[in-house]
This record gives structure tokens, C-alpha cells and sequence, in this order.
């Protein structure tokens, strides 16, 4: 009888990984128009008051919490011939695509039940792309460097999308008479065009790993303890937590800092060297996190940041260009907070694998969405309950109690929080030799496994 090998990895050379890191692209493209032209868009031109549409956004947010878990658990338990993740693909293109049709590109007289519903089929089918794509992504390797890889290409096209949705809004603007709804039509069309090419590159070309030997019985108390019990996972959700909390908090107020404290009058220009060098620093990560690990490569980044973080609290009135390379500096960092910690939540799923010998990534990255829309939510809300408290205009402010709340708010506050976020990763246990020596663990145990099913169907 001849037991049959241990499954390796599937061929997945740079075309592939181009081709599956390429759905980010129009994914890229969509948050930040919605963060900034939505609400003029729907306020200005039809007519909804703001207070409705904030809480909108809010339930519609808040709606990813029970959808997450479900959208996870169902892309583990799931096993279709067609592939348990790449099936995804097909209804996640589909409701996105009609999501950003009635989003983008609403008619006059829509109310707020129409925005309800179009913002959160926006979001569900971002969720029904994104999600089971972790999981894909942290399948498609096993090695600890080439996960890095992996990710760096999808967040270098996710950082694409970020610039384009940047580019578009500037030309359409620049013309007379543009309107946000304009901006937003232009915007549609890119996602149109981007998202089903990238979807079906990525659909045809990239290979999924077959379904795991062994599927684990779904218990939502047994998938608690999983997650809770696995240290390092713990470690890495609680960092990203607290480091997109610092993050948000400090984004969510920057018009107003660089507006009231700085004087910056285009903000939109900085932010595109920001994105810019976040894009050209990528494969300085990716090496970085190759030659010392990715723990550590993340702890430098979000010391950088802290720093620079830090270091605004001192720009006065008039500064620009030291605002402009202190937010360069930090631009040069987003890659890595990107990059770095879905590649290491991908290795601490290896842990439960050799414990259950399935391969419950949607699970895990189910999580570790959740802790992240969290930290958004905080991170948005905080800031302005600050201001709100001490008086803050946001129209324009010139007194001075206002604008030291702002600057601590700005610097202070999210530099402690993104140290604190440096120092439990500094302590983040999963070394690379570590990871070696789990997955021969589990490449042993799969040969038992499957020896074991092999015996029981030649018995039968």
C-alpha cells in the first residue's frame, strides 16, 4: 500500500500572486470616497440631513459584526467543488458591483432608507470579497517569508487603489462646476471596469489548496476557546486594536490640524506623497521583515510612527513642509501596519492546524475584522467627543484652549497608544524557527492522517 504525500503548496509564482493581490485594486478605491464625498454627496445635492446619514453609516457599520462571524465560519465549513474560497468571489463581485451602482450614482428624491440599504450592500459584498481572501491568502503558502510576500503585493495594490481614489477626485474637481455626485459617477466607473477583471484573474489563475483532510465540528463555544486559547493570535488582535485606535484617532482629526494648528490649505496633495511613499517603501518591508522578522519590522514601523507621531505636537502655525515630511515619514510606515500583521495572524492559524488538522482562516481573519472595525469605531468617535467637550469649532478655531485639546488629541494621545502597540509586539512570540518546526508538525501528522483514511477505504 502507498501512502500518499503530505499536499505542498500549490505553484504560486509572482503572475499568480499579481493576479490575486490585483482584487485590491477597486477595493482600494472605495473607502476613501465614502469616508470623505459621501456625506457632502448626500447632504448637499440630495438633501438628507447629516445626523441620519451619520447614523446610518453607524448600523450599517455595526451590521459587519454579526456578518463577519458568519461570513468566516461559512467560508471554513463550506466546501464547494468549486473552490471553498474562490466561490466567494462570484456573489462578492455581484453585490459590491450593485452596491456601488446605487451608492455612487443615486438619483434625486432617494431618502435615507435608500442610503441604509446601498451602504450596507456596499458593505456586505466588500465583506463577502475580502474576507474568505485573507483566508485564501494565508493558504496559499506555508512559508513564513513568502505569506510576507503575499501580502505585500495585495496591500501594494491596495495602496494603489488608495491613489487612484485620490487622482480621480482631483482631475473631476479640477473642472467647472464639478460636483461630488461627478466625483463619485468617475469613481463608479473605475470600480465597474477594475473589480470583475481583478475578480476573474483572480477566480481563473490562482490555485486554492485543496479542503484540509480533517474538518472540525462547529462549535461557537469550541471557536471562542480556539481563538482566546491561541497567544498569539491574542497578541496580534490586541495590537492591531490599539494601533488602529492610535491610528483612526489621529486620521479622523487631521483636516483640523493641519487646517486650525498648521495651515495647511490642500491637504489632499500631502496625503497623495503619503500614499505614495507608503507604495515605494513595500518591498523595504518586506525585506526588512525577512531579515529580522516581522514582529520586529512591525515594532520599528510603529516606533517611526509614534515618533513622527509625537514630533507634530511641536509644529507651529506656518510649518508646512515640516508637517509635509513629518506625514511622509509616517506615509512610509503604512505599508508596513498593513502588511505585517495579516501575514503573522496567517502563521498563528498554524497553531490550531496542528492542533485540528482543518484550516479555519475564515474564522480567525473573521476575528481579527472585527477587533478592526472596533478600533475604526473608536478611533472615529473619540477624537470628536474630545473636541466637542471643550468647545472645539470645527468651522475654524483660533482660541487657544481649543487648539492645545487638538494637539494633544492630534500628537499625544496617539503617540501612547501606538508605543504601548510596539511594545506588545516586541514581545510577539512566533518566530520564524518557531513556524518551521510547527508546520513539519503538521506535515507529520497529515501523513498519519492520511495513511489512516487510505487504510480504512482499502479495509472497506
Amino acid at each position: 500500500m502507498t501512502v500518499s504525500a503530505v499536499p505542498v503548496d500549490p505553484p504560486i509564482g509572482l503572475g499568480r500572486i499579481i493576479a490575486f493581490g490585483s482584487v485590491q485594486l477597486p477595493l482600494g478605491a472605495i473607502g476613501l470616497p465614502i469616508a470623505i464625498y459621501l456625506a457632502p454627496l448626500y447632504s448637499g445635492q440630495m438633501h438628507l440631513s447629516l445626523p441620519m446619514i451619520g447614523m446610518a453609516l453607524i448600523f450599517a457599520r455595526l451590521s459587519d459584526f454579526v456578518i463577519d462571524p458568519i461570513i468566516g465560519v461559512l467560508t471554513d465549513r463550506w466546501r464547494p467543488e468549486i473552490g471553498r474560497r474562490r466561490v466567494w468571489l462570484i456573489f462578492g463581485t455581484l453585490a459590491l458591483m450593485a452596491g456601488v451602482y446605487f451608492l455612487f450614482r443615486p438619483t434625486p428624491g432617494v431618502g435615507i432608507v435608500y442610503f441604509f440599504v446601498a451602504v450596507s450592500l456596499v458593505y456586505f459584498g466588500f465583506t463577502l470579497i475580502q474576507l474568505p481572501c485573507n483566508s485564501w491568502a494565508a493558504e496559499l503558502s506555508t512559508d513564513y517569508d513568502r505569506r510576507t510576500r503575499i501580502s505585500s503585493v495585495s496591500q501594494f495594490f491596495s495602496i494603489l487603489g488608495l491613489i487612484v481614489s485620490t487622482l480621480i477626485p482631483a482631475y473631476v474637481l479640477s473642472q467647472p462646476g464639478a460636483t461630488s455626485g461627478e466625483v463619485m459617477a468617475a469613481l463608479s466607473l473605475f470600480i465597474f471596469v477594475t473589480l470583475p477583471i481583478c475578480s476573474s484573474a483572480a477566480f481563473f489563475l490562482v490555485p486554492e489548496p485543496a479542503a484540509p483532510v480533517h474538518k472540525a465540528p462547529f462549535d461557537l463555544r469550541a471557536s471562542l476557546k480556539t481563538l482566546v486559547s491561541n497567544a498569539p493570535f491574542v497578541r496580534i488582535t490586541v495590537v492591531v486594536l490599539i494601533a488602529t485606535i492610535g491610528e483612526v484617532f489621529r486620521q479622523t482629526i487631521t483636516v483640523f490640524f493641519a487646517r486650525d494648528v498648521v495651515g495647511v490649505s490642500n491637504i489632499g496633495i500631502i496625503y497623495f506623497f503619503y500614499f505614495a511613499a507608503a507604495l515605494a517603501l513595500v518591498p523595504f518591508w518586506v525585506w526588512l521583515a525577512r531579515r529580522i522578522e516581522k514582529h520586529r519590522a512591525l515594532t520599528l514601523a510603529l516606533v517611526i510612527v509614534a515618533v513622527t507621531n509625537a514630533s507634530m505636537f511641536f509644529v507651529s502655525s506656518g510649518e508646512t513642509s515640516i508637517f509635509t515630511m513629518l506625514f511622509i515619514l509616517k506615509g512610509c510606515c503604512y505599508g508596513a501596519v498593513l502588511i505585517l500583521p495579516g501575514a503573522m495572524v496567517a502563521d498563528t492559524v498554524d497553531i490550531d492546524t496542528a492542533k485540528t488538522l482543518d484550516r479555519q482562516q475564515g474564522l480567525f481573519f473573521a476575528a481579527i475584522a472585527m477587533v478592526q472595525k472596533m478600533g475604526y469605531a473608536l478611533g472615529a468617535g473619540l477624537p470628536l467627543l474630545i473636541l466637542g467637550m471643550v468647545g472645539y469649532n470645527s468651522g475654524g478655531e483660533h482660541r487657544a484652549e481649543p487648539l492645545l485639546a487638538l494637539a494633544i488629541s492630534y500628537s499625544i494621545i496617539p503617540t501612547v497608544l501606538v508605543l504601548v502597540a510596539a511594545a506588545l509586539t516586541w514581545r510577539y512570540s512566533l518566530t520564524a524557527a518557531q513556524h518551521r518546526i510547527m508546520r513539519a508538525e503538521i506535515d507529520a501528522r497529515t501523513r498519519a492522517a492520511i495513511a489512516d483514511k487510505t487504510l480504512l477505504e482499502v479495509e472497506q
